[in-house]
């Protein structure tokens, strides 16, 4: 691939992606290095331009006050003086990223953009890591509501023998107009993401749980629990497949989604294996583009904001491998949540941490797609079989990961050692599973609400019978 036509993949996901990492096990992900196979070497050091939050950081919330983001510089190699360089507004960058990608986004006007210190980065002569540089956007009457914006930024460079890296010298972020819809962002800065089985629940008991103190939803995500992935035999083809629960949740939007989207929180659509050989690990390359396509079209129709995969249920070993399959494993997977995040930018990414999201070796997303990192793709992953694992896929931080989830099923009962755990070791969300209605679900509920957010649960005393 040229480094050409990097610049232009790697601008969707917030920042430059090729970096080799430090151990992911730190608060912080550090880069130590740069992937100079992927670049132009000018001179004896180049540097290179990044999202310390990754996927999670690339989209900025717009309502009505002003919103950051952050970007960092890395050198190859410290430099021996003082290295001064530049975040510039470059409108060229979006067009670029619209031709490849057949898109339209619009820029946010040079006037709505506030780049601290003016855009300049200084790295020390004996460090190859700047200060992050805030990127701030404010509210502006030239922004329609329900629009994204995209916010494209480029790296220049003041200081002899230093060059910048041509497959990592910009970004984009992406700005999503929201008006006066709440926040649900808590003094912590850690999120709570609930999946709710539609099946038998109404995801409208999110909407009746709270923290006490500020008043703001508990939940800042809802999962809708789960279309499937398979085989459509009249079709020869894999594709999403939606059960008569799902589509009744999704074609009478105004009444099970749009409440809590008007409380704020986020609403996305989980995809789970059914029992037949495919799956979201055994795609083709061709087949995950068409997949993201489809997935698009489904959140483009019902206003989700993003998507949610599950790697479970799929009997990858138990059938032949059918047309738009490959053998199963971990890069499939990710090839697939690449070309999702690709086709949306401004949408979610989750992963639920269970089969190929493990990979074989137990190392789960280890591999750069088209080089990118898993980290600038998949905004959260999260596991619910303890604190058991740490930071896995390359490139995604702690705050982009929980871990130790509360089964919900069981009303009344609930693991605080975990939860405690999770907020403890710098793990940025809670996930819990299997909402039900009525107060029988306090007691865990009211445990997320002490350890991780400091505050009390209040619910509403309103029950969400499932009522299709």
């Amino acid at each position: 691939m040229n480094c050409k036509k990097n610049i232009i993949w790697n601008l969707w996901l917030g920042c430059g992606a090729g970096l080799a990492l430090a151990a992911c096990t730190s608060d912080e992900i550090i880069p130590s290095s740069v992937d100079g196979g992927r670049m132009e070497i000018v001179g004896k050091n180049i540097c290179a331009l990044y999202n310390p939050a990754g996927a999670a950081g690339a989209t900025l919330e717009l309502r009505t006050e002003p919103v950051t983001g952050e970007v960092r510089v890395v050198l190859s190699a410290a430099a021996g003086q003082a290295v001064d360089l530049k975040l510039v507004y470059d409108e060229t960058l979006l067009e670029e990223y619209n031709e490849a990608n057949a898109t339209d986004f619009e820029a946010v006007p040079a006037s709505a953009v506030r780049l601290e210190a003016d855009g300049a980065l200084l790295v020390g002569p004996q460090t190859t890591l700047s200060d992050p540089l805030q990127v701030r956007v404010d509210p502006s009457d030239d922004l329609a509501v329900g629009t994204t914006y995209g916010l494209p930024l480029r790296l220049t460079s003041g200081t002899d023998g230093v060059g910048i890296s041509e497959s990592e010298d910009s970004c984009i972020f992406w700005v999503k107009v929201l008006g006066e819809r709440p926040s649900t962002q808590k003094d912590t800065g850690m999120i709570t993401v609930c999946y709710v089985e539609v099946n038998g629940n109404n995801p409208l008991n999110a909407l009746e749980w709270s923290c006490k103190r500020n008043d703001k939803p508990l939940f800042d995500i809802v999962n809708l629990f789960a279309a499937n992935i398979n085989w459509i035999e009249e079709e020869g083809r894999v594709g999403v497949v939606l059960n008569p629960n799902v589509q009744h949740i999704l074609a009478n939007r105004d009444k099970y989604i749009k409440p809590l989207q008007d409380a704020g929180m986020r609403v996305s659509l989980t995809i789970l294996g059914n029992g037949d050989g495919t799956g979201v690990a055994n795609l083709s390359d061709e087949a995950a583009r068409l997949f993201a396509e489809e997935l698009r079209a489904i959140v483009e129709s019902y206003g989700l904001d993003g998507v949610d995969f599950d790697d479970e249920y799929s009997s990858y070993s138990q059938f032949p491998i059918r047309p738009g399959c490959v053998e199963y494993g971990a890069a499939p997977y990710a090839r697939l949540l690449y070309e999702v995040k690709r086709l949306m930018p401004d949408k979610l990414v989750t992963v639920y941490q269970i089969g190929q999201a493990m990979g074989r070796d137990g190392k789960g997303f280890n591999m750069m797609i088209d080089g990118v990192r898993p980290g600038d793709f998949i905004d959260y992953a999260y596991t619910d079989y303890g604190a058991l694992y740490d930071v896995l896929h390359l490139g995604m931080t702690r705050s982009q990961w929980g871990v130790g989830s509360l089964d919900m099923t069981y009303e009344g009962e609930s693991n605080p050692e975990n939860i405690q755990y999770n907020r403890r070791e710098g793990y940025g969300l809670q996930m819990v599973y299997n909402l039900k209605a009525g107060n029988g679900q306090k007691t865990p509920l009211g445990d997320v609400a002490k350890y991780i957010y400091d505050d009390e649960v209040v619910w509403s005393g309103k029950s969400h019978a499932k009522d299709w």
